[in-house]
């Protein structure tokens, strides 16, 4: 067995100074050198005197070697986010009055749409004026110019043939007169081989029941008269009676548009066998709205009108101050 030291307390006190002065230099000399390497620790020096440093003071307790101190690691620093670069004042003040224009342009386009200014005085000097620019467009129509180019088809501007007391009474001639009624441009085209009769119309903005669509009431009033002018250039100015009138709205006829109105008198071949050679005093007729550009049907209609000779083929009614005129009544 290996014998034990034995020191006096002179001994042990010079052993144990020496031992606190060689451990306090040892940890010094690790702080310095971990802050100089990033945070890398240096392996433990091993010297002959600390392998002794377990009993000094004591044989019966050990002595603990004395642990250098570990260095705190050394975290980097966030990067901060790059800040967004301010928009220029120049882009702002643009998109603020696009955004300015836009609800000016659409509030006043919607309020012309829902309230229109009041119509022109039908006669005046504006009113005539917007008739020109409205006759202007009407001769460009296709429809226009085959018609008034073909001499079957004789044509005259509506309700022409009546009398300044008898316009002022119409509905058509009178309350709907005027570039912004039915005044802008209504003429009628007639082929007195076939019966048929066509109008080209401009419907303007007075006309609309909706906002921006033709009242259903106008187009009824405007079927029944085309109808009813069909069948008195049959009877040769004899007036009669609306006795049927059946509408079928297809679409939606829009103001301040083109559209045509076709009335055809159905022949005895078209009519049931009851109804056949009655014509002088009964007339069935097919009439529809189309727009003048596309074509396409709006309102579908069947008509009877009654009256002309009247059923004995010796009377029937006239219309005041058209029966002088008989077939070259214009209205």
């Amino acid at each position: 067995m290996a014998s034990r030291i034995r020191y006096n307390p002179q001994q042990q006190r010079r052993v144990l100074a020496v031992a606190l002065a060689q451990a306090s230099t040892t940890t010094f000399r690790a702080s310095l050198i971990g802050s100089r390497a990033s945070c890398k620790t240096l392996p433990r020096a091993h010297s002959p005197t600390n392998t002794h440093q377990l009993r000094l003071l004591s044989t019966s307790q050990s002595w603990r070697q004395i642990e250098p101190p570990q260095p705190q690691p050394i975290y980097p620093q966030a990067e901060l986010a790059p800040q967004p670069k301010k928009r220029s004042r120049v882009w702002k003040i643009i998109g603020y009055g696009s955004l300015l224009l836009f609800g000016a342009v659409f509030g006043l386009g919607f309020r012309a749409l829902v309230s229109p200014p009041p119509p022109l005085v039908p006669g005046s000097e504006l009113d005539l004026m917007e008739t020109k620019i409205i006759h202007r467009q009407a001769e460009n129509l296709k429809i226009v110019q085959e018609l008034g180019a073909d001499p079957a088809w004789e044509s005259w501007d509506a309700y022409e043939s009546l009398s300044p007391e008898h316009r002022a009474r119409h509905i058509s001639a009178g309350a709907m007169a005027g570039s912004k009624g039915i005044g802008g441009y209504h003429r009628v085209f007639y082929n007195k081989d076939t019966g048929e009769c066509v109008s080209v119309i401009f419907f303007g903005p007075a006309t609309t029941g909706w906002p921006g669509v033709v009242h259903g009431g106008c187009l009824a009033t405007l079927l029944d008269e085309s109808c009813g002018r069909a069948a008195f250039k049959k009877w040769g100015g004899r007036s009669g009676l609306t006795a049927n009138l059946k509408l079928n709205y297809v679409s939606t006829t829009n103001a301040t548009k083109f559209y045509v109105i076709r009335v055809k008198p159905r022949s005895d071949d078209e009519l049931p066998e009851k109804e056949r050679g009655k014509s002088h005093y009964k007339i069935f007729l097919d009439a529809s709205i189309h727009d003048a550009k596309t074509g396409k049907a709006t309102v579908v209609a069947e008509a009877l009108f009654v009256g002309g000779k009247g059923k004995s083929g010796k009377g029937g009614l006239t219309v005041s101050g058209l029966a002088d005129q008989g077939e070259n009544a214009r209205f």
